[in-house]
């Protein structure tokens, strides 16, 4: 890899990481190539990315941002994972280190602020952003059935006190 394709690549990376609200940083060893490829897969279809890069071409792209506190989680085989919703994300991670015990969680970076394992994995257990999306439309929509119904009450009792 040449520098001009070096420096494209950690344009790139640096590009992903900040445009996106929650990064994680997950250590691979141990996943056979399967594994990986449907750990790629479950992230995709939940709207989030993974991107596989040597360490110090990670360490070059998050110089000088926000980011920079992860330079020291960057060692061995690491993997960065990356989305716009973090509870997608932390679902996904847990889902898969259930399944691949030799995922291991390093840390994650949302708002300003390092994550650790526990953290993540509590994370998961909220409700997504679609899924609070869809109760609180079921809430609205219930809220309406109640008013129209609390409306049609009174027609209903008369209409059945005048056939007695």
């Amino acid at each position: 890899m040449n520098k001009n394709e070096k420096a494209n690549l950690v344009a790139s990376v640096k590009d992903k990481l900040i445009s996106n609200a929650f990064i994680a940083i997950i250590h691979y060893r141990g996943m056979n190539d399967k594994q990986l490829y449907d750990f790629r897969v479950a992230l995709k279809s939940k709207g989030c990315g993974m991107k596989i890069v040597k360490n110090t071409l990670v360490k070059v792209a998050i110089e000088g941002t926000e980011l920079e506190v992860l330079k020291s989680h960057l060692t061995g085989p690491t993997a960065l994972l990356y989305s716009q919703d973090p509870v997608a994300l932390a679902k996904a991670i847990t889902d898969c280190g259930r399944d691949v015990e030799s995922l291991k969680i390093i840390t994650g970076f949302f708002k300003k602020s390092l994550l650790n394992e526990t953290a993540i994995k509590e994370m998961a257990k909220l409700g997504s952003l679609e899924e609070v999306r869809a109760s609180f439309v079921g809430l609205l929509k219930g809220a309406q059935t109640n008013f129209v119904r609390i409306l049609s009450a009174p027609q209903k009792g008369l209409a059945t006190l005048k056939t007695q």
